[in-house]
């Protein structure tokens, strides 16, 4: 897996991947978590759980990365 990093919000996190197709992957399981977690009423403000964000040539990694929000 190509997990850069992970990080905790208050309602949310992200994971950072140097691969789309990890990213995809996670963004999936990501979704999964959401429908669960939102038929219990979470609720996670104005950020969707499994969004991908692509993100050219990042600061910190030096490379494209693809940002995943998750619960």
């Amino acid at each position: 897996m190509t997990l850069l990093t992970q990080n905790s919000g208050c309602k949310v996190g992200w994971e950072t991947y140097d691969n789309e197709a990890e990213a995809q992957k996670a963004s999936e399981r990501a979704a999964k978590d959401r429908d669960r977690m939102l038929t219990q009423g979470y609720d996670f403000g104005w950020l969707w759980p499994g969004e991908i964000r692509h993100v050219e040539n990042h600061p910190e990694h030096g490379c494209d990365v693809w940002i995943v929000t998750t619960p």
